[in-house]
């Protein structure tokens, strides 16, 4: 970050862009992100403690700073000119044998950031000189690689400012933010030059690995960041430092060709075991006809998988190369449909290169390197790489090492790999953070030292509270599950049946994959079981078998034979699967929703199969709820709400964000309760911009402003209260959030029911790194249900916590962090902390409470679900055969199959979601019951 925060005065600041000189490398508070022109930011303050609750006490895995010298540190300005194209440049200058003999002259270590700043006690004048990057590698004097390098003092690091923040003496300002700054870099440089930074872990070549297949490899890597805290009543400096493992995944390091061929081996099984006269073949161009009708060749199915390791860096390895270890990285694979059918090799592909005569002489790779290095290439065949510095290489010339981050979505095998690799039981996670901690040798670091930093390397035990578990009520009684976490469904009745009668409902076998009397039984025994659930049923269902059909074809068709058999619009179809296979799951869903409104469950053949009492009753709560009905409730002996004295709302908000290569829109998703007891959900979803995290003005109005109008008619009155429950957010963004949705949500409020109610907002995010180990916990060491944190790890002023409200079943529980933004309804911290743990027990699909507010749950869920309501093929949403591959960042030019789609901008508004019955072949009765249920869980 830069002293002179002036960027925001030159030109006009995207109000949804952070600050410019924001660290990301630190763990900022969100008031690090609030507007430079602005000196107050508007989150709310922590009104007091929770009262009233049992006292204990867990460790948790932030080290408490408990010493900062007051030395003066100066903070340097690094200029290279002319201004580089990529930033390596400004490392490689600083590395260069000229710049390090001259800072060495000084008496005191630097710390640099690898760009344009560097830090250090010595008080020097600014200096000036010419570098050659291509000296040290004995290659001097090439063009473009002479520089201007210069060192100038700008500022002076205040870190006073920093304890007076945190004392509550001073707000936030610029300079707090450089403290923050220069102490994250000051964390990290020693165990930098020993260890791999890969944004904020660290790598070794010691650390733990796991194999997921001939590709990829998990690593556990060691998690390390600054954060503000309320340590300062225990003793510490109200800093901390979070380690914790971090498990990533890579490319297996290996020679170029043998990783492309064992990358196409695991994309598709017509390419298993094979060997190089087998890649050649599926890697040369094909015939293909052109918009002119003439013919040409085109790029293969396996090139276009191949074009997926773009972006892996590399080093080139031959005999007789004597320019030292360089990294690369792969721009693209050579095309051109002028090299005809043997495509971009090293055997076609030519230059010409100037002789010491003056003369020009033209190669082809393979003659260049068998004539310059004495390398024969062999699998002169294969298509070429072009790195992004626009050299050409063979593959087998090329290795690929270590730590390339692997950028694709794991398949099923590797998820299941990689959960055996990470799961770790809390003791054992525990004894692996503190021997990071001892790796990052905080007592060894010169630097640290040298700045008088000291870090505590013990583990803190710090104060909690433990929640009273509520008692659930069900239709004919009520069950404690004590600090269990878990109750049984066995002789219970729902507490609200199906709203309308069952009457017409069907299944149906999809591709023949149940025989028809095993779905006879299934059948039976569903019916009986809800039934003694409390559900109502007034027919059998029916079940077809339609044999092997298109889906399109199959869906209509069993529609109307439900239908036809009970003379009545079906009102739940249930269809066995053969497996998990998500193109099949997600088209079913969106001709059911959209071409239908027809309520769907849908099944896993081996499930039916076995017919367990356990599956069947949790398949009767998702059904119960899709029917309009509701699971369970918490037990109140007060009338009227159970959690609230006046009426409440509860509002949810969930944007997640599609794959831009596939066309695919940012989707937001707001959940609503619909009663007073908060349990009964009403969802609306829409597209949001492309990559756009906050609720778009125009999406406030028209998701919220029917839904608000809903509440009031079932509910008879306004609602007084609002919990704005949002999640997905990180610090950066919770400014947005008040300016760009709180704001127009008071508008929505009164222009629909002609009243503004108080709003408190609430953030929940999982995204985080703080784990809890409870001096006595479950039986596998995790947090009871109920464990709430609010102090030591928490923000030193701010209203947030973290409540642990399930049971993990395995590995280490991650609790939810709770930020409290606004806080207009002045619930009493302990009343507020009850409510959104007691509501975990609501979940209307689990006989557990859930990690996360239902309100934040369901409206993850309804923008998952909503996914398949795009305007596109579904083969367009999700290719059947490489949906692991889709990128999960994708550049601004993200590649699909031939075609190049270029990232969207504000100015581009995305097509709306389809809605229910939007094309007039639904009945008018179904669309209106489908939006009157929770068909999304």
């Amino acid at each position: 970050m830069s002293a002179k925060m002036t960027g925001d005065q030159k030109k006009p600041r995207n109000p949804l862009e952070p600050p410019s000189g924001i660290n990301k490398r630190c763990d900022l508070p969100p008031e690090a992100y609030w507007h430079a022109d602005k000196v107050n930011t508007p989150f709310a303050s922590r009104p007091d403690y929770s009262k009233g609750f049992q006292d204990i006490r867990v460790a948790a895995n932030q080290f408490r700073v408990m010493k900062m010298s007051g030395r003066d540190v100066f903070q340097f300005d690094v200029a290279v000119t002319p201004e580089p194209s990529s930033a390596i440049v400004y490392k490689k200058a600083w590395d260069t044998k000229m710049i390090q003999g001259k800072l060495a002259q000084q008496k005191f270590p630097w710390l640099y950031d690898n760009r344009k700043l560097a830090w250090s006690a010595n008080k020097v004048q600014a200096f000036k000189c010419e570098v050659d990057l291509g000296e040290d590698e004995g290659r001097p004097g090439r063009k473009n690689n002479t520089f201007t390098f210069e060192l100038k003092q700008t500022g002076k690091i205040r870190l006073e400012a920093l304890t007076q923040y945190l004392e509550k003496k001073m707000g936030w300002d610029n300079t707090v933010l450089e403290c923050i700054s220069f102490l994250d870099h000051a964390l990290r440089q020693g165990p930098s030059e020993r260890m791999r930074l890969i944004r904020r872990t660290l790598f070794n070549e010691y650390s733990q690995t796991k194999r997921l297949n001939n590709v990829t490899e998990a690593i556990k890597g060691i998690y390390s960041a600054i954060r503000l805290n309320d340590s300062i009543k225990s003793g510490g400096l109200g800093l901390g430092i979070n380690v914790d493992v971090s498990n990533q995944t890579f490319w297996v390091g290996q020679k170029f060709e043998q990783l492309a061929r064992n990358f196409l081996s695991c994309m598709d099984r017509k390419w298993d075991n094979l060997d190089y006269e087998g890649m050649r073949k599926i890697l040369l161009p094909v015939k293909v006809t052109g918009r002119d009708g003439a013919q040409t060749y085109g790029m293969s199915e396996a090139f276009k998988a191949l074009r997926r390791l773009q972006n892996i860096r590399f080093e080139v390895k031959h005999r007789g190369n004597t320019q030292g270890s360089k990294e690369y990285k792969v721009k693209r694979f050579a095309f051109d449909p002028k090299y005809g059918d043997l495509g971009a090799c090293a055997r076609t592909v030519t230059f010409a290169k100037k002789m010491p005569d003056g003369s020009e002489r033209t190669y082809n790779i393979m003659d260049y390197y068998a004539q310059t290095y004495n390398a024969r290439i062999q699998h002169w065949y294969l298509p070429l790489i072009e790195s992004t510095r626009g050299g050409y290489f063979p593959m087998e010339v090329c290795e690929v090492h270590r730590f390339n981050p692997y950028p694709f979505k794991l398949d099923p095998n590797q998820t299941s790999e990689m959960i055996k690799f990470a799961v770790q039981r809390p003791p054992e996670r525990k004894k692996e953070v503190m021997n990071m901690v001892q790796n990052l040798e905080w007592g060894k670091d010169r630097y640290l030292e040298h700045f008088g930093i000291q870090i505590n390397p013990a583990m803190p035990q710090i104060p909690a509270k433990l929640i009273p578990n509520p008692v659930v009520q069900f239709a004919n009684k009520t069950i404690d599950p004590r600090t269990t976490g878990r109750w049984d469904l066995r002789g219970q009745k729902f507490v609200t049946p199906n709203k309308q009668e069952l009457v017409s409902w069907g299944f149906v076998i999809v591709d023949k994959c149940v025989d028809k009397p095993t779905v006879d039984n299934f059948a039976r025994s569903f019916k009986q079981t809800y039934i003694g659930h409390g559900g109502k049923v007034a027919r059998d269902a029916v079940v077809l078998d339609p044999g092997k059909k298109d889906h399109d074809v199959m869906i209509r068709e069993c529609y109307n034979k439900v239908g036809d058999a009970n003379k009545a619009i079906p009102q739940i179809i249930f269809f066995i699967l053969r497996d998990k296979t998500a193109w099949v799951y997600d088209r079913m869903k969106k001709i059911c929703d959209i071409k239908l409104a027809c309520i769907t469950q849908m099944m896993q053949g081996m499930h039916v199969r076995k017919g367990q009492g356990q599956y069947i009753s949790n398949v009767c709560m998702k059904v119960n709820a899709k029917l309009g009905g509701q699971t369970c409730k918490i037990a109140s002996k007060k009338t009227g709400s159970t959690f609230f004295g006046v009426p409440t709302m509860m509002i949810g908000v969930d944007v997640s964000h599609g794959n831009t290569g596939a066309g695919s829109a940012s989707t937001a998703a707001m959940c609503v309760s619909m009663d007073k007891d908060a349990a009964i959900y009403d969802a609306a979803v829409e597209t949001n911009g492309w990559g756009v995290e906050i609720l778009q003005p125009a999406n406030m109005h028209s998701m919220l402003g029917p839904l608000a109008v809903r509440w009031c008619n079932n509910n008879k009155t306004r609602p007084q209260h609002v919990f704005y429950m949002r999640d997905g957010v990180s610090e950066g963004q919770f400014a947005h959030v008040m300016e760009f949705e709180v704001e127009v949500m008071r508008q929505v409020f009164k222009e629909h029911i002609g009243a503004v109610p108080k709003i408190t907002v609430i953030v929940a995010t999982k995204r985080h790194h703080i784990r809890f180990f409870p001096e006595r916990g479950d039986k596998n060491g995790n947090c009871l249900p109920g464990t709430l944190v609010e102090k030591e790890v928490t923000h030193p002023f701010h209203y947030d916590f973290y409540l642990c409200s399930h049971v993990a079943l395995q590995g280490t529980a991650r609790p939810v962090h709770y930020n409290v933004l606004h806080d207009e309804c002045k619930l009493k911290p302990e009343d507020l902390q009850r409510t959104l743990y007691h509501q975990c027990y609501q979940y209307c699909r689990s006989t557990t409470p859930v990690s996360l507010h239902p309100a934040v749950y369901y409206a993850h869920l309804a923008g998952t679900r909503a996914r398949h309501h795009e305007n596109m093929a579904t083969s367009e949403q999700v290719p059947a055969d490489c949906k692991h591959l889709i990128l999960r960042r994708p550049g601004p030019m993200a590649k699909r199959d031939d075609k190049t789609v270029t990232s969207h901008n504000d100015d581009t508004k995305p097509a709306s979601l389809l809605k229910p019955g939007q094309d007039g072949e639904a009945r008018p009765a179904a669309v209106t019951f489908f939006k009157s249920t929770m068909w999304w869980v």
